[in-house]
């Protein structure tokens, strides 16, 4: 909706990577896929902030199997 699409955009990009995760976690795949669409076509920060998170956590940690199953899914 508008309402939601607004608040996207006032959004700070972890709020956005945060949204993009639960997406991966709940099976959102289309919308997961248009939300990194949307990312992609916004700039750069969003894959360089996801990247550097997915860096800093532990292997074996649900955020970082979350985030690399999210970035898996940013389109090429």
């Amino acid at each position: 909706s508008d309402e939601e699409l607004k608040a996207e955009r006032e959004a700070t990009t972890l709020d956005r990577i945060h949204m993009a995760m639960l997406l991966q976690a709940s099976g959102r795949a289309n919308a997961l896929r248009a939300l990194l669409r949307a990312e992609q076509e916004h700039g750069p920060e969003f894959l360089r902030l996801a990247n550097s998170l997915s860096a800093l956590y532990p292997r074996d940690s649900e955020e970082k199997r979350l985030l690399d199953a999210m970035l898996l899914a940013v389109p090429r």
